[in-house]
Order: C-alpha cells, then structure tokens, then sequence
C-alpha cells in the first residue's frame, strides 16, 4: 500500500472514531436522567433517594405519566413514566412565553397570526385582531391564560421575525436548559407526531421559568383583563382556575397552572402548589379525553398534592 493511500485510510478511521466518539458523548448526555427500567436517576437538577412511584403508593388516578417534586428542596418525590415520550399539548406555550419574555424587544407587539389555520385546527384564540398593537404582558396572558394560539404566533413573529425561527429558538432553549427529550415544531402545542416531550423534561423548563418574576406573574394569575380593538372590556380566565370550585386541599393550595388538551395527548396539566411552607410542580400526562369527567387532569392534581404534602407530616 502506498504512503498516500495508508494516509488516506488514517485520516477515515480518525474521523470514524471522532464520530463513535462523538456519540457516544450525546447518547451518555443524552440519557443521562434514566436508568435502564426507565427510572429517573439523580441529576443536577433533582436529588430523588426517596422517590416514590405508582405502584408504592394506594391510591388511582386518571393521568399515564406524572412528576412531582418539591421546588423549594430540589426533591422528586413522585413519578410515573416520568421519561416515557409524551406530546406536550398545550404546556408548549410556557417555552413560548418564556422565549418572549426574554427576548422580546419592546413592550408591545403587533398581532401576527394565520388564522385560517387557527380556525381550521379549531385552536383556542385569545381574541385578539390581526395588525392591532398589544402590549406584552396582554400578549403574555392571551397565551398563558385562555391559551390563545394567536398570542403564540404573535410572540414568534416578533422575537424571531418568522415562525420557523421562532420554533427553531425553541429547541435551541430546550437543548440549553437540558430537556433532552423534547422537540417542538410549533409554538401552541398543535398535535404534530414530530412535537413530543416528557413529564421530566416539562419539569425542568417549569422550575427554570418560575424563576422568571414575569413568567411567575403570568403562570399563576387567574384572569386578565383588556379592552379589545373594538372598546369592549374582556377577561381572559385561566384554564385551570376556570374549571376549579376552590384552590385549596387538605394541606395547601394551588397556585397556578397550564392545562392542555388533544385528542394524542390527553388531558395535561403543568402546574404550581405550596403547603405554606415550601412550592411544589406537578406534571402530568394522559387523562383520558373521552372520559365523562373532562378535569381528571386537575382532579388528579389536587389528589396528589393532598396526599403527598400530607403524607410526611
């Protein structure tokens, strides 16, 4: 063999092991947070010795996935398929509010919208007018409250200039903030194959945005009012709150949240609750959406922070 050819086949096989190597690195990263059951392992994040899952405890619920963990201590406390692919329905709009929080350029936007596609997905709308002028924090609610896609594809169009790029940040933050599972390809959380995540990574984007004081605003408000492009004086309600007789339980109270709903995903709920003391985040994943009782998503919720902020008292 010629001393041209042995080098040629030299500088193959460095970048074949540069390559193995390579990915090597990302599957390690990657998987970081499971073991081989599935399992959550400890992370930067989390410390999880105590964790507790779904078949150490006695009670039934509605959702297939669920995370809980106590914010103020760094703690998981509770899973069930924590790091099974999920889609994320409607939680896809706390990235995009936090995306638009961070960068958006001024303090009002200009409504950018398609909304023959919002109309033909039959996508909620915050009721906002296509060109009018908006401030932020309307925007903000319009997403986060009434889960306006208007308000969504208003935000991307004005951060990234074009829905794609927007979308593009999107995975970029999730990369950065370590959601190693999710991908999205559109900002409101529109059913797509392609857009998945899992209760793990959805915990991760909510604690680093809850330390946003913004965002924290946005997520735990219950209405919003504003005057439309006509003069007439609307409230924006919260998804959540709208569809609760009370806040508290046994031990403590809800803060906030997001809900989401397709057919894919099921009922979904990120949200926010304390005992007085220390905060708590639930994910959760999968109720039923056929089911008579269309709020097992929050009756869920309310049933797991009862019994677990109670259960260690």
């Amino acid at each position: 063999m010629s001393q041209k050819r042995k080098l040629r086949v030299l500088v193959i096989l460095c970048i074949l092991l540069i390559a193995a190597v390579s990915l090597s690195i990302w599957y390690l990263i990657s998987f970081a947070a499971t073991s081989n059951n599935g399992r959550i392992l400890p992370s930067e994040n989390f410390t999880n010795e105590n964790t507790l899952t779904y078949q150490d405890v006695n009670f039934n619920m509605h959702s297939t996935h669920a995370l809980l963990i106590n914010l103020t201590a760094g703690e998981m406390i509770f899973e069930h398929h924590a790091n099974t692919r999920v889609y994320p329905a409607s939680l896809t709009k706390m990235m995009t509010v936090l995306i638009g929080i961070e960068q958006s350029r001024s303090d009002t936007m200009i409504v950018r919208a398609d909304f023959t596609r919002i109309m033909l997905a039959n996508a909620s709308v915050a009721g906002f007018e296509y060109g009018e002028e908006r401030t932020l924090m309307e925007i903000l609610h319009g997403a986060m409250l009434p889960s306006g896609a208007d308000a969504t594809a208003t935000i991307a169009y004005h951060v990234a200039g074009s829905y794609d790029a927007f979308v593009e940040l999107m995975n970029e933050r999730a990369r950065e903030l370590g959601m190693y599972h999710t991908n999205f390809t559109n900002t409101s959380g529109l059913h797509d194959e392609n857009q998945y995540t899992t209760a793990y990574d959805m915990v991760i984007l909510l604690k680093y945005a809850l330390e946003n004081p913004i965002f924290r605003e946005v997520f735990t408000a219950r209405n919003y009012a504003f005057t439309t492009f006509f003069g007439e004086q609307r409230v924006m309600n919260s998804t959540l709150f709208v569809n609760m007789w009370t806040t508290e339980f046994t031990g403590g109270e809800m803060m906030g949240g997001r809900t989401g709903f397709t057919n894919a995903a099921g009922r979904c709920l990120a949200s926010l609750a304390t005992n007085g003391t220390d905060e708590f985040i639930l994910i959760t994943f999968g109720a039923d959406p056929y089911a008579a009782n269309q709020i097992a998503h929050i009756s869920d919720a309310l049933m797991i922070y009862e019994y677990f902020l109670n259960a260690f008292e």
